[in-house]
């Protein structure tokens, strides 16, 4: 994948099973993805660190550019996206594209036949790319977030069918 983004160019992306030893990278991207509304430290430690989770992440020439962490949990076919983050300086280039692909297959694998998520109502970046990744819109959950986003504490929450085979 070649793309030019504002102060760079991407050479090759490459995805991976993160883990406990990214927390220090993954916990900087989240950060500067999201600021204020931004995962602490305990959490992605918490996130990484559990038996029922997988997290994503997507390289390029070693740097993490963006990570996703998908929750199982036993005896259940239903996956829930916990939290996708695209560096800034990527976003826009197919990478959030990319990890949603990859939280399809780890659910698939884990004969999940429904993920579900949740996010911000006015998060349009995000609202657009979970409908291009073929996820329906399904319900407003009203005070869903403890810290407001653009004037809101209210979630979408989407829902995605998966063929097992």
């Amino acid at each position: 994948m070649t793309k030019t983004t504002r102060m760079m160019t991407i050479s090759e992306l490459a995805v991976r099973r993160g883990s406990i030893k990214d927390i220090e990278e993954i916990t900087n991207l989240e950060n500067r993805a999201f600021g204020s509304h931004a995962y602490d430290y305990p959490s992605l430690r918490y996130m990484l660190g559990i038996a029922n989770s997988v997290t994503t992440v997507a390289t390029i020439e070693g740097r993490i550019v963006g990570y996703a962490t998908v929750f199982f949990r036993k005896n259940s076919r239903i996956s829930h996206l916990e939290s996708i983050a695209v560096d800034p300086d990527f976003q826009g280039t197919g990478i959030g594209r990319v990890l949603m692909e990859e939280v399809d297959r780890v659910s698939i694998e884990r004969n999940c036949t429904l993920i579900v998520l949740e996010t911000f109502e006015k998060n349009v970046s995000a609202l657009k790319l979970y409908e291009r990744s073929g996820y329906m819109a399904k319900e407003l959950v009203p005070d869903y977030y403890h810290i407001p986003y653009g004037g809101s504490r209210n979630a979408v929450r989407f829902e995605k069918r998966l063929q097992v085979k």
